[in-house]
Formats: structure tokens, sequence, C-alpha cells
């Protein structure tokens, strides 16, 4: 693990990431079918993901699996098996880990400053909205928040469309804290190269 995505990892996390600089990147033969009759983009961005995950994968033991796409879109993991996998303009990565140690696992990649202030009554609840306007950087910090969002959603594996305001986000240094009226979720973040990563994972 290097760059970006080492600084979010936590013991018994498996992951990888990758910087689109135009490289060659196949996809797998067992996954063509996920993709196939896509755009060359989306073409692009699947096996750009599917490859940092069978990297995370590899240092769990299985590093030739196919990983297919639930009818919801969501990776199918091997057995025994929790993870994630994000991909957005010029970067993908995917974090993994065993089942018996994670209940759930969420990452999220998104351009930074990407979340502009009309965006933020619909993302955001009020007290967030001032936790924002008193910061530095009002629009990267929004966009961390977002990204954070979107992580914490995929850890709690909710169905449906996310409703952004039911979940609270709260900056911690290089880490935050996800809120739900039931519920809360540590998580990390990190900023390079004009990316907003986060992770966020539920201990078993």
């Amino acid at each position: 693990m290097t760059g970006l995505i080492l600084r979010l990892v936590v013991p018994g996390l498996s992951a990888a990431e990758i910087w689109d600089q135009g490289q060659s990147i196949a996809i797998h033969p067992g996954e063509e079918i996920h993709v196939a009759g896509s755009a060359d983009k989306r073409r692009r961005d699947f096996a750009l993901g599917r490859v940092c995950a069978r990297a995370a994968l590899a240092e769990l033991g299985h590093g030739d699996a196919v990983i297919a796409k639930g009818d919801d879109g969501a990776p199918l993991w091997p057995e025994g098996i929790v993870g994630s996998i994000t991909h957005t303009k010029g970067y993908a990565a995917a974090v993994v880990g065993r089942r018996c140690d994670f209940a759930g696992l969420g990452i999220d990649a998104e351009q930074a400053a990407g979340v502009t202030r009309d965006l933020w009554p619909r993302l955001f609840t009020a007290a967030e909205q001032e936790r924002l306007q008193a910061q530095a950087d009002p629009r990267l910090a929004a966009t961390i928040f977002f990204t954070a969002k979107e992580a914490c959603y995929k850890a709690w594996a909710l169905k449906g469309p996310l409703v952004f305001r039911e979940m609270e986000i709260a900056l911690d240094r290089d880490g935050f804290v996800a809120v739900r009226p039931d519920a809360r979720l540590p998580g990390h973040y990190a900023v390079s190269k004009g990316v907003v990563l986060a992770a966020a994972w539920r201990k078993v």
C-alpha cells in the first residue's frame, strides 16, 4: 500500500489504489459481462476499480477472484470477505477485510472542492453547515463531509437513496465520526492531487 490510501487504513485492512495515467488496463474475462455494451469511460472506471480490488484481495489470498456485481450494483466479494471500491476522475481505490474482523467497509473518492455551496441545504444538516462556514476552505471541507457520508453509507450497507441529512459528520484531524440517531461510525480521510478519499469501517 502506498500514497493516499496508506493514510486511511487501520490494522486488519488491505487496500490498493491506482492513478489513471492512461496505462493499459484489461477487464477480467469473468467480469466482462457486467460492462458489455457500456461506454468506454464506464468500462475503464470498472476495470481500474477491479484491478485495485484484486490487488487488495491478493494480500488475503484471493488475488484471482472474479468480482461479480450484485443486483444493486455493489461488488460481490469472495466468501468471508467484505470490501468497497471507488473511482473518480483519474483515480480508483479499493479496501477489503475479513468478515470475522469487519462487519462492513466503505470507501469513496471525490474531486476536491467538488461540492459547491448551493448543494449544502440538500446534503448537510444546519449544524454541519454552521461548522463548514467556520472552515478555512469551506468548499474543500464540504467535499470531505460528502465523501465521508458516501463511505459511511457503504460501510453501514444502507439500501436505497442516501438521505444525506440523516447522517452528521464531525471532523477530528485526519479522521471523522459519522452519527445517525441509532449509531456512530469512525473513519479517516485524506486529500492529495485534487482528490478527497474517505474510508469507514464497522468492526465485529
